[in-house]
């Protein structure tokens, strides 16, 4: 008979998720709100609902994914239209964009709440979130939002490692972000670029490569890629198909970052 290893972690975040009573959890489709997710459905069965946002900054394979998680689960999802390309202060794209966004979707969430009878809301920020710039994190934690990932100490890392012991086939899946933040600072948000930028992510993921971002440096397309990569993107035929592919969508150079895929890149430029 196998005993099961309690983990010290999932026990306080389980404890924290039963004392909410009700909750609306904010759904990227990700593996840290996945876990979340699956965690508060075992420990509040109905009393959970999901809330998975869409724009056109948002990944459409995101929203799919959140969409066969929840079936799975058995969750209500909600799928709110989330109208942020209408604000001029985030299309601007300066450092205050993801400030600017949060707030828009924090002034949402609230509402959904109070249509849903949730008396909390929470999302699936975690102790790695605060070592990055997260300026809508500050946003949330001031709107009262609650992360009980990062409250119950849970780690990327101990995501990951949790979500694979529950089987979660989301337990791998490379970090997401919004499609804005794939655009250099300083230059406007588009629809037309964001559908470009996804369109050439989707390319090299048909190509089997698990890591990548697309980075849009008008008209430039800086390719980032895991290291151990590259050297596919630079070899006949990919090569070719790349350059090829990218330039019909509308890049005018294609461009390979020799420092590999990183998250959060485009904040350097902020320093």
């Amino acid at each position: 008979m196998m005993i099961e290893i309690q983990n010290p972690k999932t026990d306080m975040l389980k404890e924290i998720l039963a004392h909410m009573g009700s909750v609306l959890l904010s759904f990227s489709g990700g593996v840290d709100s996945a876990l979340l997710l699956h965690v508060a459905s075992e420990v509040l069965g109905e009393k959970v609902k999901a809330i998975t946002f869409t724009a056109p900054i948002f990944p459409q394979a995101d929203l799919a994914r959140a969409e066969n998680f929840t079936a799975a689960l058995k969750v209500a999802h909600i799928k709110a239209p989330f109208d942020i390309l209408s604000e001029e202060a985030f299309l601007i794209n300066d450092g205050m964009r993801c400030h600017v966004c949060k707030m828009k979707m924090v002034e949402l969430l609230k509402k959904e709440a109070a249509t849903q009878g949730a008396e909390s809301i929470v999302d699936g920020a975690n102790q790695d979130d605060l070592r990055d710039y997260r300026p809508g994190l500050t946003v949330s934690q001031r709107a009262g939002i609650r992360s009980p990932l990062m409250e119950s100490g849970f780690t990327k890392a101990d995501i990951r490692q949790e979500a694979k012991r529950r089987t979660i086939e989301l337990w791998d899946l490379p970090a997401s972000a919004c499609l804005a933040s794939r655009v250099a600072y300083g230059n406007p948000i588009r629809k037309r670029e964001l559908s470009m930028i996804e369109r050439a992510e989707c390319l090299f993921h048909e190509c089997g490569l698990t890591e990548v971002r697309v980075r849009y440096h008008p008209p430039v397309a800086r390719i980032e890629v895991s290291p151990k990569e590259i050297h596919r993107v630079t070899e006949s035929p990919m090569r070719e198909t790349v350059i090829e592919r990218l330039k019909s969508l509308g890049f005018a150079y294609i461009t390979l970052d020799l420092s590999g895929y990183r998250s959060g890149s485009m904040n350097e430029l902020l320093s």
